[in-house]
């Protein structure tokens, strides 16, 4: 999902394109809402330190506590939905950097997600479903489940990331799972450091030699 496209030639065309997002204040992210884990593409406008607003026809899918994968970025960034508008949502940086002093009970969600879990220690992976979550935890539900190792990690549908979790308790076919989000500890998000992050890596990859074709005796 593109923010802008470039005007003018290929020569000009990674410049250009971020140029575009910088005059737009506009870039791409992937939301995950961290109690029930729902993913969706959202454009994130005037971005600052403090926060910005994600746009998105799916923004009331999501409750209060969000992370953002902005585009270029490895991690995710914590924030908290501080406010509403028309297919928009206004997201604090900073009311996500504050956690309670008293940790509450947490509300379980009930989900129906599929997934794909790997053991970090060994190389056992297998398909599951989660069947509910919340902010730290989730409840996963699938067959052999007693031979993943404690220590895996999640993949779900719309995010490229896996999560690292922990199994706390396993029974009947289920097993309680504590996650750990991969968050960044101290992000730059501001607009010009990801459009700045993007040109480097944009740079990095137009560098790269490129593979010359292999041309056989029969002209392929």
């Amino acid at each position: 999902m593109r923010c802008g496209e470039p005007q003018d030639g290929p020569e000009d065309e990674l410049s250009n394109t971020n140029a575009v997002r910088v005059a737009d204040n506009c870039v791409s992210a992937l939301v995950v809402d961290l109690a029930d884990m729902t993913c969706f593409e959202a454009s994130a406008l005037d971005l600052t330190e403090k926060g910005c607003w994600i746009v998105s026809d799916k923004v009331d899918r999501i409750r209060e506590d969000v992370g953002l994968r902005l585009e270029g970025r490895d991690k995710l960034v914590r924030g908290k939905v501080i406010a509403y508008g028309d297919n928009e949502a206004r997201i604090s940086f900073e009311a996500g950097k504050t956690e309670p002093t008293e940790k509450r009970r947490e509300i379980r969600r009930p989900v129906w997600i599929h997934s794909v879990v790997c053991g970090t220690t060994n190389p056992v992976t297998m398909k599951c479903h989660i069947v509910d979550a919340s902010r730290s935890g989730c409840r996963l539900e699938g067959q052999n489940l007693d031979r993943l190792p404690q220590e895996i990690e999640i993949s779900i549908p719309g995010l490229d990331l896996p999560i690292a979790a922990r199994i706390v308790w396993r029974l009947n076919g289920q097993a309680g799972v504590q996650m750990n989000w991969p968050f960044e500890p101290e992000p730059d998000v501001t607009l010009e450091a990801v459009v700045a992050k993007l040109d480097r890596e944009q740079q990095l990859e137009a560098a790269k030699p490129k593979r010359k074709k292999r041309i056989s005796a029969f002209g392929t």
